[in-house]
């Protein structure tokens, strides 16, 4: 599909339905809303220039999504940063409006610190598979490895995750 032969409206469409998922899995990545939204939209940008390399029936949040960490792979680079930064108070509510308790709160809050000692392809592999539902196999295919690869480390995250939730009850 020629990038001339989309209809204006169509990819409008693809953008309203896709825009949210390529958003928060930047952000997670990243941890800063600036970075989020420019990521975001180059993201866009880029998969309105190849639309012609998108295989028709196949997953397009997924080949988003695999845009999408392939941009922030790039500004990481160029930045050559390997720290990532603390997800900010507010990303709960941006996520959730919902209310939640004190126990939820400090729970978001251990789960956040924990979050952020994962590695980065650890952290986005759990992202993918936990917020986004996506498959061992399209995981691998974003990220750039095996199924096997993506499996260990989604099982590297929840045993981390799961360990460190447990020291802080104690």
């Amino acid at each position: 599909m020629d990038r001339n032969e989309l209809p204006p409206a169509n990819f409008t469409a693809i953008v309203n339905q896709h825009w949210t998922a390529v958003y928060k899995l930047v952000y997670h990545l990243t941890g800063n809303v600036h970075d989020s939204e420019d990521l975001t939209q180059e993201t866009f940008l880029k998969a309105l220039d190849r639309i012609e390399t998108f295989q028709a029936n196949t997953n397009m949040r997924a080949w988003l999504l695999r845009i999408a960490s392939n941009a922030f792979f790039d500004l990481r680079r160029k930045r050559q940063r390997s720290s990532p930064q603390p997800l900010p108070d507010d990303v709960a509510v941006m996520v959730k409006p919902v209310e939640h308790g004190l126990e939820i709160g400090e729970q978001s809050e251990l789960l956040k610190a924990a979050l952020t000692e994962l590695t980065e392809l650890t952290r986005m592999v759990f992202h993918l598979r936990a917020q986004e539902d996506l498959s061992f196999r399209e995981i691998a295919e974003i990220v750039g490895t095996s199924e096997e690869a993506a499996r260990w480390h989604m099982h590297q995250a929840r045993s981390k995750l799961m360990s460190r939730m447990a020291q802080k009850k104690e």
